[in-house]
């Protein structure tokens, strides 16, 4: 007997294998997510939709290809890697419309689907965790001439549709993908600017505006997460927003990266763009949060709204009050807090390829290592760091030997001088990570480190990744590096806290 997720799935797969074939193809898809997992998806999913559609509603649910995850999976790291939740986003999604009627689905990782003559068969689209780059977006220093011509029509169709009167749901990375795309970043509202808080940490999520038909499935009550937490950037602001949940940061675990002095951590919202609307959701980097019934119930209100059959009120608000001197980093010194390079060496050369932008230390791969004016030996080191596309860089902490940064699948924070250096699979262990930490490419990442007499440890985005490893260089003072490898990086966020010598 076939359960109802299964057959929905059959349903699902039969439904959408038109669109695409081979590796693209949807019913690809749901090896990714399992049975388990699609049961309980679709046993979340409510019932019936909060509005009656005012006609047959058809929405495209745009996703990560069978290709690119089956990638990821085979080269972790050295390959572009999408969000594991991707295919589960697509399957939820698709579970929404078809258990409750509200509208169908086709489900594409096909790019070229972004044309206005394609569009015109739907009502909305919805950004299922996909990355941008190399489908409708590249990086401009990475972009060659004739290349113009295939991104720029995508991008004019995707805006075109929204403005001219139809919808776009965009779900978590929507807010860190194509961030050298600044139209795209004002539609979806915010440009992600780091983590405040992590999945393996438990957060509580309040009702901004409990009387709100989008807010209707959590009635008026908080509720709690396990998810990516994102901290956004401009154009995000509730001027321009109707913010409809967000973090309560007095029931939020303590973190350094939560540095809003407004403690304004928007979860979701909406917005008009043109004569189109526009539902954005941070939640969804865990796959099982799309196996929650409210937040399922959430999503697909959203979806109604930008389909246009949920009427909402979308007036925006007003910005929250800052807290004056606010600060996560008391008693650290600043390296980098986002204003200049002061406290670093910087030629002539450096000052073209070093360049702070929008509080962001941003590099192109053609300049020298950067290197801190002063010298330390035993402190604790906080470096933020984001890959705006597959690169190499890393973090020299004493000496000439780094912590990498990198699209491995070590992960980052490997000791690459160390480990090849080391001569036992024992002594090779220290110098690896004990699991791979990194955030996709796009998203902000933080490694905490500690250096003390010989020792170093490595947090990476909360967890300990490398664990009291011997240092092999000379016990003497030295700068901090942040490492060319030819190849862009960003940094934010870089402070420093001297240890005293002695003790452990």
């Amino acid at each position: 007997m076939k359960t109802p997720a299964t057959a929905f799935a059959l349903i699902w797969l039969t439904g959408a294998a038109g669109l695409l074939r081979g590796a693209n193809a949807p019913q690809d898809l749901l090896p990714f997510i399992g049975d388990e997992a699609m049961t309980k998806i679709f046993a979340a999913a409510p019932q019936q939709a909060s509005a009656s559609p005012l006609k047959q509603r058809k929405v495209l649910i745009f996703t990560e290809s069978a290709r690119d995850l089956e990638t990821a999976r085979k080269n972790a790291g050295q390959k572009y890697v999408p969000h594991v939740s991707a295919p589960h986003a697509a399957f939820a999604i698709a579970a929404l419309g078809d258990k409750s009627g509200a509208f169908s689905a086709t489900i594409s990782a096909d790019p070229a689907v972004f044309t206005a003559e394609r569009l015109a068969d739907f009502d909305a689209i919805v950004l299922a965790n996909v990355y941008l780059e190399k489908k409708l977006y590249q990086v401009p220093t990475d972009m060659k001439p004739d290349a113009r011509s295939i991104y720029e029509p995508r991008q004019k169709a995707l805006l075109d549709f929204v403005s001219s009167g139809r919808g776009l749901v965009a779900l978590h990375n929507a807010a860190c993908t194509a961030l050298g795309w600044p139209e795209y970043q004002k539609m979806i509202g915010a440009t992600h600017h780091g983590h405040a808080w992590w999945s393996h940490q438990t957060v509580t999520i309040k009702i901004d505006d409990p009387q709100h038909p989008l807010t209707a499935a959590f009635r008026g009550q908080p509720f709690t997460v396990n998810d990516d937490i994102y901290m956004f950037t401009a154009p995000y602001s509730r001027e321009s927003l109707h913010v409809l949940l967000s973090v309560d940061t007095e029931k939020a675990p303590a973190s350094i990266t939560a540095e809003r002095a407004d403690g304004d951590y928007a979860i979701s919202w909406i917005r008009t763009w043109g004569k189109g609307r526009v539902f954005y959701t941070a939640l969804g980097h865990e796959p099982a949060t799309f196996q929650m019934p409210a937040f399922l119930r959430h999503l697909l209100d959203g979806i109604q709204f930008a389909l246009g059959d949920l009427a909402a009120e979308v007036k925006p608000g007003k910005p929250l009050p800052e807290k004056q001197g606010f600060t996560t980093m008391a008693g650290w010194t600043p390296l980098f807090d986002g204003t200049d390079l002061s406290a670093w060496r910087v030629s002539d050369v450096q000052k073209q390829h070093w360049v702070v932008e929008d509080g962001i230390i941003r590099y192109t791969g053609r300049a020298p290592t950067l290197t801190t004016k002063d010298a330390f030996r035993d402190y604790m080191l906080r470096v933020d760091w984001r890959l705006p596309r597959v690169s190499d860089s890393g973090v020299f902490v004493r000496g000439s030997k780094q912590l990498n940064i990198w699209c491995w699948d070590f992960g980052s924070g490997e000791m690459w001088e160390h480990r090849g250096a080391a001569k036992t699979p024992e002594e090779k262990a220290q110098y690896t990570p004990k699991s791979r930490e990194d955030r996709a490419v796009g998203e902000w990442n933080t490694f905490l480190v500690t250096v003390k007499n010989d020792r170093v440890t490595v947090e990476l985005n909360g967890r300990q990744v490398i664990s009291n490893a011997v240092l092999r260089d000379s016990l003497k003072e030295s700068p901090i590096g942040l490492q060319q490898h030819g190849d862009p990086v960003e940094f934010k966020s870089i402070y420093i806290k001297p240890l005293p010598p002695g003790g452990q």
